[in-house]
């Protein structure tokens, strides 16, 4: 009994110790081999682990959390002998007449036979264990306790630098069009070389003047109304002023209550109405309601339809003014009214309501940052139960809807902007609100009333939903930001499946109900297209910068990522486009998603590109201009196999998907966002990565851009002699690191950091190329 569990190694030292005569001596105590329930990293740096998968001390760090398997040496606790042999003690050496046999003289000498053997036989199962595991992915070599070299992409497909003067910087995602454009290096030859055909030319001079039409037209839409903006007149009783009747307010209200108040949630609706016919009716005192309301309306009013609230109509609301004087409201509070509730509201609508008139995705990251701040310092990332006999419970759930609204809010604009989120997971620990109905809570309740199934339509089921899927996200936001630190795409995979998972869980929730009636098909279509937007965008971030710009990436992510993109273009083909919304939800799509779309559309263009090479025998040497050393058609036939993984992916499917992406896109290019480099930049690629013989693809290119030119003259109502009379403005020169340096076409360019007083003037250099198209025309003549 006395040898149960003791090391082959101690059995050999005592026999040992026994045949060279130098008899038992002091018994050596021996350890028995324990397992070690700790991960490895918290083992090797002596910190407690909670045992947990991914451990605490792993999360907090932003380590992997790796435990040793079963059988590893590193599952052997330090102070077993089954780990390390404890070395041998000295031995007097017989003489050469000792009766000793000579095999056990050998033995006292060499290090034990057993021991070696049980050592190589644990190197090679941790070998094998490896290999095993790493079958279906790339090989990682943290694994063997060593390290790699960073995935290879190429940095000017994923990012980008505009420079000017040295002094004027700014940085851009890999959403931004002029760093899709670097995918396709025939599309930027034919667009920036100087010896155009004629007729292409012409078309690219008329599409400029009608570009710097559109852009003063919307400058002056966009500018204030002075008579509101530069009065002494208090601001409630300006903001009081530009209201409309209210009929109007009404209607513009509940529009806004129906398309934004699910996943931003900011007020509770049943206390609002009230506050809203107390207004009316001139009993309310409220400093904050009027710049809530205002904001409100806004956001309503754009929802409705394109190029509304941009002229100075009085039967409604003029959105640049309005936004103006709710900024005016807010730059004049002093003291306690920054930690106001009502003031923070404000704050979170206002951001909103600027969004619908400026894409600038960059001055909203900025701006949020300040509102993140803010509610922090109000405590709002702290769960309202903290303290109970300060926040009655309706409050508190209020304070969790809000908090909720600004994290969404802040994964949204880090994923759009590329940057880094301002909240990550582990900075709050404010619970998700509940899935109630406003309607169940009231203000002088004691105790919140128990939260319906998931699967149950509520008020605040789709933040709910949402915020359930928060730490998947905030992953992703981790991945995308030390892109150039990954070795492997394990990690990728892995929340990539997470991902995937949860819109099949989003799918189930949803769908379980049959709509009876149009009204309910249309209210089911905008609650799945919100969340599947706002949760496919995650997903869409983390795989692009592997799709399409690393040359070994998994067939896994290559075929998701196209799935994902086509998805984001044909979410209107599940809407009846005989519903009596449809125009408005066709304008409150493109509205939402304009960037979304462009960042699909070139995506799947460049799995065209490669396929249509596959097939016509024609693929470059050198698929990936940064990778030289990549077999010609490894990427090629990758995209091919992503295609032939469904119907739904065929060539002639995709081609038709973007095309009528673009032809969305060109009938909405008097609208604000709209920019005529992006039209013209994805009617050259689509039409050049279709393959063919060279004049086929000259005659789609020519055809492509003259609708544009078509659907500008046609939105401005001008004609071609008209165009023909426009005067061309001066270039400025400016340069982006990953394009090159070149002159080009720009206005006089306002500065980034705009003051509050005009925080609704969008910058035209949000929107202006660093590689204009069209200067080299100018610079070779007609």
């Amino acid at each position: 009994m006395a040898d149960h569990g003791t090391p082959s190694s101690a059995h050999d030292s005592t026999f040992l110790s026994h045949a060279t005569g130098t008899g038992p001596g002091p018994t050596r105590s021996v350890k028995r081999p324990r397992p070690v329930k700790s991960c490895i990293e918290c083992r090797n740096r002596k910190l407690k682990c909670d045992r947990l998968l991914p451990c605490s001390q792993c999360q907090k760090s932003h380590r992997t959390c790796r435990y040793a398997a079963d059988g590893d040496v590193n599952n052997i606790s330090d102070g077993s002998d089954a780990e390390t042999s404890e070395r041998a003690s000295k031995k007097s050496c017989p003489p050469p007449s000792s009766d000793v046999p000579v095999r056990n003289r050998d033995r006292s000498v060499n290090p034990p036979a057993t021991a070696v053997l049980d050592d190589y036989g644990l190197r090679l199962d941790r070998l094998e264990k490896i290999v095993l595991t790493n079958s279906k992915s790339p090989p990682s070599m943290k694994d063997f306790g060593g390290r790699t070299q960073p995935l290879a992409s190429s940095t000017n497909t994923i990012r980008g630098l505009t420079v000017k003067g040295n002094i004027r910087t700014r940085f851009f995602g890999q959403n931004s069009t002029r760093v899709l454009l670097n995918l396709f290096d025939e599309a930027k030859d034919f667009m920036f070389r100087k010896d155009k055909p004629r007729d292409i030319r012409e078309i690219f001079t008329n599409i400029q003047k009608i570009h710097e039409a559109l852009q003063e037209e919307q400058q002056k839409a966009l500018t204030p109304i002075p008579v509101y903006v530069d009065s002494i007149t208090p601001v409630h009783k300006r903001m009081a002023d530009i209201l409309p009747k209210k009929q109007v307010c009404d209607q513009l209200l509940s529009v806004f209550l129906a398309g934004s108040e699910s996943l931003y949630r900011s007020v509770h609706i049943p206390t609002f109405m009230n506050q809203y016919e107390r207004w009316w009716e001139g009993t309310l005192q409220s400093e904050s309601f009027l710049p809530q309301l205002l904001s409100m309306l806004c956001i309503g009013y754009r929802f409705i339809g394109a190029a509304k609230g941009l002229g100075p109509d009085r039967e409604s609301i003029h959105i640049p003014t309005a936004n103006s004087l709710v900024r005016e409201w807010l730059h004049n509070l002093r003291g306690k009214q920054f930690v106001d509730f009502g003031t923070l509201q404000a704050e979170v609508l206002l951001l909103m309501a600027q969004r619908m008139i400026n894409p600038n995705n960059q001055d909203s990251w900025t701006n949020l940052g300040l509102i993140v701040r803010m509610a922090m310092t109000m405590g709002l990332h702290r769960d309202p139960s903290e303290f109970p006999q300060k926040i009655s419970p309706f409050w508190g759930e209020l304070r969790r809807r809000v908090w909720y609204t600004i994290l969404e809010l802040d994964l949204q604009m880090c994923i759009q902007c590329n940057m880094p989120a301002c909240i990550r997971e582990g900075d709050y620990t404010c619970r998700p609100p509940r899935n109630v109905d406003d309607g169940d809570i009231y203000q002088d309740m004691r105790e919140l009333p128990e939260a319906k199934p998931i699967d149950q339509a509520t008020d605040s089921q789709i933040q709910v939903f949402a915020a359930s899927t928060l730490s998947v996200r905030f992953r992703v936001i981790d991945l995308i930001n030390r892109l150039d630190s990954l070795t492997d795409y394990q990690d990728v995979i892995d929340c990539g499946n997470a991902l995937e998972r949860i819109f099949e869980d989003m799918r189930y929730i949803l769908l379980r109900s049959t709509p009876t009636n149009q009204e309910q098909a249309t209210r089911q279509w905008l609650t799945k297209t919100i969340l599947d937007m706002h949760l496919r965008r995650a997903l869409v971030a983390l795989l692009r910068p592997f799709a399409l710009s690393t040359p070994d990436v998994p067939q896994q992510i290559l075929t998701s990522y196209l799935r994902s993109s086509v998805v984001m273009l044909t979410y209107m083909d599940d809407l009846d486009p005989t519903s009596p919304n449809y125009t408005q939800i066709f304008h409150m799509h493109h509205l939402v998603l304009k960037q979304d779309v462009l960042q699909a559309a070139f995506s799947v263009c460049y799995y065209i590109k490669h396929i249509a090479a596959t097939e016509n025998g024609s693929l470059s040497p050198h698929p990936y201009s940064h990778a030289p050393n990549l077999r010609p058609d490894s990427f090629a036939e990758a995209c091919k196999l992503a295609t032939e993984s469904s119907v739904l992916l065929s060539r002639s499917r995709l081609v038709n998907v973007v095309e009528r992406a673009l032809d969305a896109m060109t009938s909405r290019i008097r609208e604000i966002g709209t920019d005529l480099k992006d039209l013209v930049s994805l009617t050259v690629v689509i039409a050049l990565c279709q393959g063919g013989p060279p004049d086929l693809a000259q005659k789609r290119v020519n055809a492509g851009l003259q609708s544009i030119v078509d659907a500008g003259l046609h939105s401005m109502h001008a004609s071609q002699d008209n165009i023909a009379s426009m005067p061309i403005m001066p270039s400025t020169p400016i340069s982006m690191n990953s394009m090159g340096s070149t002159s080009g076409f720009m206005n006089q360019v306002p500065p980034f950091i705009m003051t509050p007083d005009i925080p609704n003037v969008i910058p035209d250099d949000f929107a202006m190329w660093d590689l204009e198209f069209w200067n080299p025309l100018l610079q070779n003549g007609t």
